[in-house]
């Protein structure tokens, strides 16, 4: 069931705790229910009749934005369903006909109705149903912004969205996130991709609210998937048109928003050390990592450099900074170390390494920068546990932030124990999938052994960034992952990023968006609710999606030596090897499968649309890897003339298909940008060409 609950005693011990839970990061996984009364059903609440309105939705006089917003939305899909128009009304205005009501927020309703909305936890909802009425309300932020937020990146929300706004992942809108659970339970919607034929509503001519009474908080803290609308390149041609561009920052917003994406407590984590050379170079060199010619700090000058995390002075030093905030103090101290590996070489930091795992290189390739670097694991975790008990003797519930990542991915060997205080963000630097199956249980291995430290973990991985626009599916071996995560000691996550490849690689998509809020589901029930968007058609999309994640995972050894032979990347430079990996005889097959799917789909006007999206993206799939074969800089023949008209061809059809949302084509000209050899005439505004 969506919005996956668990038994709380009561909301008053809740209300108890809720500081202790909050500070530790530990009301990941509470999830739910108070001492309300049962829901029997005689508190079913009829909305729609015979397609004719039965309820209006009701705020308090003074409604917050989130409020608002969740009032627009719910109306909005009950007119998808059912065509009828419910009306949105303040509580002083309630008309004398009105039937039903859908109370939203904190109404004078609800307060009388004795719901301890007050006091609920961040992003939490309350659904209760009684008779003539549904309640729906939640945990809003009124605008303020929480402590936490200050001084962190912003790495998860579109430009203009501040705290307050019901689209910022910062914003806590419980009501809002009630709405889309009521949603989803009693009129069986999904979203699927941004937009509107992404957004699945079953038709009806009745709507009815099922007598519920429940408390539900979500099962991570956070659950965070990077937009990926920050890519830039030089040449503007190849992404979206400015006014397109915006367009669907602004349907992806929404449809991050819809699937539940935010945070209750907002961790504060990036790249620590970066600016620290800089900074505290000259008067603390012993602060940086020595390195084996006895130089302390960058190896040559604008180099990154990693810290010599056994120093106390920087570990001091990191905890006067946290304690130098403003009140009150954020309760994550940031800790991870810069993106390089642990290079540091003092006697203090070798001391404090445990022994090398019997399997460290055994799935490293020999190319990678990790092959026969030192294991250093045991030293970041010492560090972290440093930093957390000098701040624990001014703060004893404050959180340290690191990163398991480069030679310290692996958990420590040398004994030592870890506490809840310490969340470490798993954090893969290869083992891309697809994975054969050894090194697939190794990876999950490495999870578990991070978990047994006592730490708490959250999903930092890149995995997504990877696959270009191809049709590259790794849905089944992803979902594995995430439930073995999930099953132990996950409280959060953080995707890098989501490159917003809707149309080809949908089944990843959607079961990276529906675990993070269903997380015991099966991942083939939840891939059903997907095909079931294309109608009479969803037997044949299923066999399309089941050829191309075969395909897939079955090419492995095509993939690793196309990447090896063009020198290319998995997330940085895919298509310097598109045309190899996914070569023209591999789409003929998929296109047979299409095909039937346009038949099935005949009289069905949505799921034939669905099924031309489907197709536009493997169009467009083909149309990259055809331009990729003849500019990539992988071929030393390659020149901006051969390939100019197969680049005209991509470009004319991404200006006639680019508000159809089948992928992100500014993610894409960012990797085709670093992959191609191209000419100044693709560096004029986009709009201008072709």
């Amino acid at each position: 069931m969506p919005g996956i609950s668990a038994v709380c005693p009561s909301v008053r011990r809740f209300v108890e705790t809720f500081g202790r839970l909050v500070a530790c990061g530990s009301l990941v996984g509470w999830l739910a229910a108070s001492r309300l009364p049962a829901a029997d059903a005689s508190t079913e609440v009829a909305i729609v009749r015979g397609g004719r309105p039965a309820a209006v939705i009701v705020t308090a006089d003074r409604p917050n934005a989130v409020c608002t917003y969740a009032a627009t939305e719910l109306a909005y899909h009950v007119r998808k369903a059912s065509g009828a128009q419910l009306r949105i009304v303040t509580e002083s205005t309630i008309p004398s006909d009105a039937g039903s009501r859908i109370y939203l927020g904190a109404t004078r309703a609800a307060h009388a109705t004795g719901l301890a909305f007050e006091h609920l936890a961040p992003e939490t909802f309350i659904l209760k149903s009684a008779p003539g009425a549904l309640y729906i309300v939640g945990a809003d932020t009124d605008g303020s912004a929480p402590a936490d937020t200050a001084g962190s990146e912003d790495l998860y929300n579109a430009p203009g969205k501040s705290i307050g706004d019901p689209l910022n992942m910062n914003t806590s809108a419980g009501t809002l996130f009630g709405v889309y659970e009521w949603l989803e339970r009693d009129l069986g919607v999904r979203w699927l991709w941004p937009g509107e034929l992404g957004t699945l509503v079953p038709k009806r001519t009745d709507v009815t609210a099922h007598a519920v009474a429940a408390t539900i908080a979500p099962r991570f803290f956070q659950r965070a998937v990077r937009p990926g609308l920050s890519f830039t390149f030089d040449h503007a041609a190849l992404g979206f048109t400015p006014q397109a561009a915006a367009a669907y920052a602004h349907d992806q917003t929404v449809f991050l928003r819809r699937n539940r994406m935010g945070r209750g407590v907002a961790m504060t984590y990036h790249h620590a050390f970066v600016d620290w050379w800089e900074k505290y170079g000259p008067e603390h060199p012993d602060w940086f990592q020595l390195l084996p010619d006895g130089k302390r700090g960058p190896a040559k000058p604008g180099g990154r450099f990693s810290m010599s995390v056994s120093n106390p002075g920087l570990q001091q030093q990191v905890v006067a900074l946290w304690k130098a905030q403003p009140a009150p103090r954020p309760h994550y101290i940031n800790a991870v170390e810069n993106d390089i590996l642990g290079l540091c070489t003092c006697p203090d930091c070798l001391a404090w390494d445990g022994p090398e795992p019997a399997d460290y290189s055994t799935f490293t390739p020999p190319t990678s920068k990790m092959f026969g670097s030192r294991f250093v694991t045991d030293r970041y975790a010492k560090f972290w546990l440093a930093i957390q008990q000098l701040a624990a003797k001014d703060d004893p519930e404050v959180n340290v932030v690191g990163y398991a990542y480069e030679n310290y991915f692996q958990p420590p060997t040398s004994g030592v124990k870890l506490n809840p205080h310490i969340v470490v963000g798993f954090c893969p630097s290869s083992y891309w999938y697809p994975r054969p199956p050894d090194e697939h249980a190794w990876v999950k291995q490495q999870w578990t052994g991070w978990s047994e430290t006592g730490a708490r973990l959250f999903s930092r991985t890149n995995y997504f960034l990877d696959g270009y626009c191809m049709p590259f599916i790794f849905a089944h071996q992803f979902a594995d992952d995430f439930q073995h995560e999930a099953r132990h000691g996950m409280v959060a996550t953080d995707f890098d990023s989501l490159t917003g490849q809707w149309s080809t690689q949908g089944p990843n998509l959607y079961l990276l968006m529906q675990l993070q809020t269903r997380p015991d589901a099966d991942p083939d029930a939840l891939l059903a609710e997907y095909y079931s968007a294309f109608g009479g058609a969803a037997a044949a999309v299923k066999a399309y999606f089941d050829y191309w994640e075969n395909y897939t995972m079955t090419h492995r050894p095509l993939l690793v030596k196309s990447f090896a032979d063009l020198g290319a990347s998995r997330w940085r430079t895919f298509a310097r090897a598109a045309q190899a990996v996914f070569p023209p005889s591999c789409f003929p097959p998929a296109e047979a499968i299409l095909a039937t799917a346009r038949m099935a789909a005949a009289g069905d006007r949505e799921a034939a649309e669905r099924v031309a999206f489907l197709a536009d993206g493997l169009a467009h799939a083909q149309l990259c890897a055809r331009a990729a074969a003849l500019l990539t800089l992988g071929d030393p023949q390659s020149t901006p003339a051969r390939g100019k008209q197969a680049l005209d061809e991509l470009l004319a059809f991404r200006r006639a298909h680019e508000r159809e949302w089948i992928g992100n084509f500014n993610h894409d000209a960012w990797v085709e940008d670093l992959s191609w050899k191209l000419s100044a005439e693709t560096k004029q505004q986009p709009e201008l060409y072709p």
